[in-house]
């Protein structure tokens, strides 16, 4: 109690003392204010003299004075402001920079009317994997659309025509509606360009890809067309009832004729066929002139008309009728090779036409022949790119076990080694194959081969069934069987389980021309150096190291050393003396492209020589035009040209000149890889 009046005692005297020290010191100022002649200012003056507050709220009663040039407080140049391009839905694409894409600037500086008269010249049935592939990567890239080329306009001075006019001023709503309607016509001109796309790749038997993009396709831009190649992939893929169900659900909405034929065929395969016969029809009455729908209408129906004249491809819907008809396809149509068609019959039934009085052997040979055809469909739709290769290996060893008349010949030759159980021990003895008496020459026969080489567990065995197909594709080149880059997506997989090992250093040519024109460089790439590596102690090795010389140049960019011309020579006398001359234009041609440092001297053999070659030449258009794009960077125009200038025959059937032209254009606007790709399969195929 005492502490506790002490310190309120102590706490009271500090108070008192403050106070006063407060006191004294506001004397002692207003003191010195009195004598310097400064007057101490009131509370009210003091507010009066001190600055009004700033307001921190624009004044919208002041109109703000525009000056030229003074569009922000931000200094121009500094924030660049524009409006946002139209969405256009010609942009999708399933690629990009980051998946193998080309550049989403491909098209700067292309007209959209160039683009739109140059894209359905795009070949379409193209054997060469390289000019398939860039097509693909052209078709698929993600890209801001083309632009429409800038009209030139006339201007006329309204105010001398019509006085009126002076101080006239458009009202902003016109010019709103003006803006929309532009933006609407963009977006009708990319989805143009859009469908474009997507019926070049089903051109080309790309179902896969067409499918992939239609996915990605928004509703609101879905068109009577894109919904048409939607239903012709269901076809393509043997999803009939979904097609039916889009015929119903279309025809109220749309009057494209293409549902109504749709629901015919509907009809006619539910076995309506009075009411399939009204539809027909009404088709006709609306003038529908379609010769060939209307013929495997009637195939359908159980009729028997005759084949139209002229007749050189059907549309998936008509394949998909004449597929359910069970008619065996006109032969006319296999043999000018439609990708879809080829496709459509390898995945079908074997197709044909047998009587119920005829003989068991009649119908035997009936289903052997439908037999060969599907699988010659499936190896042309390989080379097409049309089928994967996994679903021809399937029916290479369907074909084996289905046929077995076939398979009892195949057990019982002396030419060839039965079987081997894959699972069997690997250091079992190896037979002894005599490879040169093993028929190639069809289709069945080289489902035999496969057969056979699968079946092989010990690897040199199964090496030399392999290099019987290649050294066969590359005698042929691709008239009469599969190239040798078809041949190779076939065996790509058993050659892989096969190590690259000095005592099949024989085998490292046939293995890294398989690989490499299939697409796996690098694999091959793995036999190529195995053969370099043994080059200075086997023969065997330095002949294949010599032989593969020139496509070793040609896949490396780091090779920028002038080649000497002992291995020139020595690569000359690996070739056949009747192929050297057209085997080194070939080479001298891609390397110069390639910018390889090419004299005089190296074509000197070659002077007295005339060329040969029948080759079409591209158009002058087109042949000058791809310099001209080349030159000004332009990529996507450059690549577009470049495919047309190469056709369907590809680098290996185009002449040296055109291949070196195209090669060169490639290697200006930046694909470098693409270039050299055509360079080496152009020389694989012709045999090198």
């Amino acid at each position: 109690m005492i502490d506790s009046d002490r310190d309120m005692t102590r706490n009271t005297l500090a108070g008192v003392v403050f106070c006063s020290f407060v006191a004294l010191f506001n004397a002692n100022v207003g003191a010195q204010e009195s004598a310097s002649g400064i007057e101490p200012l009131s509370e009210p003056r003091l507010l009066e003299a001190l600055p009004p507050p700033v307001s921190l709220v624009p004044d919208a009663s002041r109109e703000r004075v525009s000056r030229p040039g003074d569009s922000s407080m931000v200094p121009e140049g500094v924030i660049s402001v524009r409006q946002l391009d139209a969405l256009s839905s010609d942009s999708i694409g399933l690629l990009d920079g980051f998946t193998d894409g080309l550049p989403v600037d491909l098209w700067a500086g292309t007209s959209k009317e160039l683009v739109d008269l140059l894209l359905p010249k795009l070949p379409r049935k193209v054997k060469s994997g390289a000019t398939r592939d860039l097509a693909k990567r052209l078709l698929l890239s993600v890209a801001r659309p083309p632009k429409p080329s800038l009209s030139e306009d006339v201007f006329v001075d309204m105010t001398a025509i019509v006085p009126s006019a002076i101080g006239f001023t458009p009202d902003s709503d016109v010019g709103s509606d003006a803006s929309d309607a532009d933006i609407d016509q963009v977006q009708m001109e990319g989805l143009a360009l859009l469908e474009s796309r997507l019926t070049q790749l089903a051109a080309m038997g790309d179902w896969t890809s067409v499918g992939a993009m239609i996915e990605l396709v928004p509703d609101a831009s879905m068109t009577d067309g894109i919904r048409i190649l939607a239903a012709d992939l269901a076809l393509v893929d043997g999803r009939v009832e979904q097609v039916c169900l889009d015929a119903s659900e279309n025809l109220r909405f749309s009057n494209e004729p293409y549902w109504q034929k749709a629901f015919a065929f509907c009809q006619l395969r539910d076995g309506n066929v009075s009411s399939a016969f009204l539809t027909l029809d009404l088709l006709r009455e609306t003038g529908i002139d379609d010769a060939a729908f209307f013929w495997v209408a009637e195939l359908m129906a159980g009729n028997r008309p005759i084949t139209p004249s002229g007749l050189t491809r059907l549309s998936p819907l008509q394949l998909a009728m004449l597929r359910h008809a069970g008619r065996p396809f006109p032969p006319q149509l296999v043999r000018n090779g439609d990708p879809t068609l080829l496709r459509v019959l390898a995945t079908a039934e074997p197709l044909y036409v047998a009587a119920e009085d005829e003989a068991e052997d009649v119908v035997a040979e009936r289903v052997r022949q439908g037999l060969d055809l599907r699988l010659e469909a499936a190896e042309r739709a390989v080379e097409l790119g049309a089928l994967t290769p996994d679903i021809l290996r399937a029916l290479y060893r369907a074909e084996g076990v289905t046929d077995a008349e076939n398979a009892k010949k195949l057990e019982q030759s002396p030419e060839t080694v039965p079987m081997v159980d894959r699972q069997q021990n690997t250091d079992a003895a190896e037979v002894d194959l005599d490879l040169s008496s093993i028929p190639v020459a069809t289709a069945l026969d080289r489902a035999r081969l496969f057969m056979l080489a699968e079946a092989q567990a010990i690897p040199t065995a199964r090496a030399e069934v392999i290099s019987r197909a290649i050294d066969f594709a590359r005698n042929d080149r691709g008239r009469n069987a599969p190239d040798v880059a078809a041949t190779g997506q076939v065996f790509a997989p058993l050659i892989m389980e096969i190590a690259p090992t000095g005592d099949l250093v024989w085998f490292a040519g046939n293995a890294a021309r398989a690989l490499i024109a299939a697409g796996e460089i690098d694999a091959g790439t793995t036999w190529l150096q195995l053969s370099q590596a043994y080059a200075r102690t086997s023969i065997e090795a330095s002949d294949v190291a010599a032989a593969m010389w020139p496509t070793e140049r040609q896949l490396r960019p780091s090779m920028i050393n002038r080649f000497t011309p002992l291995r020139f020579k020595r690569w000359e006398e690996s070739r056949p003396p009747g192929l050297v001359a057209a085997n080194k234009t070939l080479v001298l041609s891609t390397f110069a492209a390639l910018g390889e440092s090419i004299t005089s001297a190296d074509w000197m053999s070659l002077m007295d020589r005339r060329s040969s070659s029948s080759v079409a030449m591209p158009s002058p258009q087109i042949w000058s035009g791809l310099a001209l794009a080349a030159e000004e960077g332009r990529l996507g125009e450059t690549v577009l040209l470049a495919l047309i200038a190469l056709d369907e025959v590809g680098p290996s059937g185009s002449s040296p000149i055109v291949l070196a032209r195209v090669i060169s254009a490639l290697m200006t606007v930046g694909l470098e890889q693409d270039a050299r790709r055509f360079a080496v399969e152009a020389s694989l195929i012709q045999g090198l």
